[in-house]
């Protein structure tokens, strides 16, 4: 890990949040490490995928439901 400027490069020590706050993390050294920055940015990139397939599986089935809905023939 490269404690030395400049910050940026895939080398460069960031400070990585366990839990992100805006997941429900705590603000508290406790739930922050060391990575690298090209380590932290993986991560949260595959996190932010992660959410966008899951919200798009969300509007699938709630398309699907409506569908199924307004298809439906009422006897």
């Amino acid at each position: 890990m490269d404690f030395d400027e400049p910050a940026g490069r895939p080398e460069s020590a960031t400070i990585e949040h366990l839990v992100d706050s805006t997941f429900g993390g705590v603000r508290s050294s406790k739930h922050r490490r060391l990575a690298h920055a090209a380590c932290n940015h993986a991560r949260n990139e595959f996190r932010m995928q992660a959410e966008r397939q899951f919200e798009q599986w969300i509007a699938e089935r709630k398309a699907s439901a409506k569908t199924l809905t307004e298809n439906q023939t009422f006897d």
